[in-house]
């Protein structure tokens, strides 16, 4: 576990009590990536809300905890950060099967959560009932609305009616499985194959086999970054000839747009750096500061807007009262660099952020995410394999 707390510029503060926020995350394991692009969201919203004065008049302190991807180490990690270290808020919350096993506890503290991420339905069946449970990831039945409309514009624009769906065995792929394919169906699609597989396995040579013999016009797979290479590999091995790859990792593998075997993949984000809004381009230009790069995972910019918005309804609420704090954050009306942002009900949860209206679908084109739909957000239009 990791503390950060920046001192360089907090002389005028108070240096006693500080408010204090853990951030559960997967620094290691399938979701790392997703993981490590959330930490530097979140160091840099901490910079920038304690060179602003911190929260309370005091400095924010940030506690991170890897969950190594797994549910067994989650648990621990978690119960330690609120027990141990008495944090006063949680944040972070990238994996749904972990996030699923630390309902349990977080229910049993009475927890206050600000979750980025954990997107299958069980999630919010686990936490429906949670007063304290804020949701900034749309739900997968929102993500898969995006999906379906662009899948739906493919269908006239490119004549696709046959889908094979390959989906990890987890929550995030399986969850849902069945009223994804009843959704297909009922949009007038086929579905050709559904099969799934072990996340980070790598073993994908008998579904592109049965994909290959079903002769799909969209290879659609639900898994995690880890999966993606073998993945193109065993595509690109088998030959497999269909309209679209599209896939719904939560990020993609690091350098995986200069690998041949990304040309023309598709896949689904909440955001992309050369999103026009003015928000998106100062975290952008901040980050490029701080990190001296720019990233194109999402989850960076949403682990950022989920502290800085934490932090100034705590500064609203004026103390730590989880009460205060989630009245304050339930009144949220901000714009950021995905677009506004308020809270309302969902299906199940009391506090939802974003929705399907903010989902881009892109492919990898010439080095790049290049966003292809909605044609509203669309720099080009879709390279279609056939």
């Amino acid at each position: 576990m990791k503390k950060m707390l920046l001192t360089g510029v907090l002389l005028a503060l108070s240096s006693a009590g500080a408010v204090k926020v853990g951030a559960l995350l997967p620094l290691s394991g399938a979701g790392s990536v997703s993981g490590q692009a959330a930490r530097n969201g979140y160091l840099l919203a901490l910079e920038e809300i304690n060179k602003a004065g911190g929260v309370l008049g005091r400095p924010l302190e940030l506690e991170f905890a890897d969950d190594g991807s797994s549910p067994a180490k989650a648990v621990p990690e978690f119960v330690k950060m609120v027990t141990v270290e008495k944090v006063d808020f949680m944040v972070g919350g990238v994996s749904s099967a972990t996030s699923i096993a630390i309902s349990g506890p977080a229910k049993q503290y009475n927890t206050f959560m600000a979750w980025i991420g954990a997107a299958a339905v069980p999630v919010e069946d686990a936490f429906a009932d949670h007063k304290y449970f804020f949701h900034y990831h749309p739900w997968s039945y929102y993500n898969f609305e995006a999906i379906l409309d662009y899948f739906k514009h493919l269908r006239v624009t490119k004549k696709a009616r046959n889908i094979a769906i390959a989906y990890e065995d987890g929550p995030f792929g399986s969850a849902g499985i069945n009223d994804t394919v009843a959704a297909f169906k009922k949009a007038g699609f086929n579905v050709v194959m559904t099969e799934k597989f072990k996340t980070g396995s790598g073993n994908f040579g008998p579904i592109v086999s049965k994909a290959k013999a079903a002769k799909p016009d969209i290879f659609y797979w639900v898994g995690y970054d880890t999966d993606a290479l073998p993945l193109a590999t065993e595509i690109k091995q088998q030959n497999l000839n269909v309209g679209l790859i599209y896939g719904t990792p939560p990020s993609w593998p690091v350098g995986f747009e200069k690998n041949r075997l990304a040309d023309n993949v598709a896949g689904l984000s909440l955001w992309l750096p050369t999103s026009p809004n003015s928000q998106s381009r100062a975290f952008v230009n901040a980050y490029r500061k701080k990190f001296g790069n720019v990233t194109e995972e999402y989850f960076a910019p949403l682990a950022y807007v989920n502290l800085k918005t934490l932090a100034a309804a705590i500064n609203k609420a004026g103390s730590t009262d989880k009460d205060k704090v989630a009245a304050e954050l339930a009144k949220t009306n901000t714009q950021t660099p995905f677009g506004p942002l308020t809270f309302s009900r969902s299906n199940k949860t009391r506090y939802q952020g974003f929705k399907a209206g903010s989902w881009l679908s892109f492919q990898y084109l010439a080095d790049d995410r290049v966003p292809v739909y909605p044609l509203k957000s669309a720099k080009k239009t879709t390279v279609w394999g056939r």
